[in-house]
């Protein structure tokens, strides 16, 4: 089923929102969803507003990471992290850089030991996980 979404009195030409909603096929569902419209796209309408940006969500699970990476960070420290940065999401590799660069004053070239990348490499990696300068 498509819904359409527009805001109450939008002008004309105003750019619909679609979204779809799946509905199984029995006549009673079918009856239900007939007979509760306004409650299910009422329900869509909250779920649109529930969601959020994917910079929002790389941000937060971020910060989930950093709080919880401490023994991770120090068991790098100790095996010079070989490659592991190929392997992370962006949100773990954001919270990696954050904590190392921490722990590390910033100093690029223990960072890059630790991790087991080039310089040019943290350099590329802190650029894409937007961590400061």
């Amino acid at each position: 089923m498509e819904v359409r979404l527009r805001k109450k009195n939008a002008p004309a030409g105003t750019k619909d929102d679609l979204r779809f909603m799946t509905v199984d096929s029995h006549w009673e569902t079918l009856r239900f969803v007939q007979d509760n419209m306004d409650e299910c796209v009422g329900n869509v309408v909250r779920l649109k507003r529930m969601e959020r940006s994917p910079e929002q969500q790389v941000d937060e699970s971020a910060a989930l990471f950093q709080r919880n990476l401490e023994p991770l960070v120090s068991s790098l420290a100790a095996t010079q992290g070989q490659g592991v940065m190929d392997k992370l999401s962006t949100s773990l590799k954001k919270a990696l850089l954050l904590m190392v660069m921490e722990r590390y004053q910033s100093d690029r070239e223990k960072a890059c030991q630790v991790l087991g990348i080039t310089r040019e490499k943290l350099e590329r990696e802190l650029q894409l996980c937007g961590v400061p300068r």
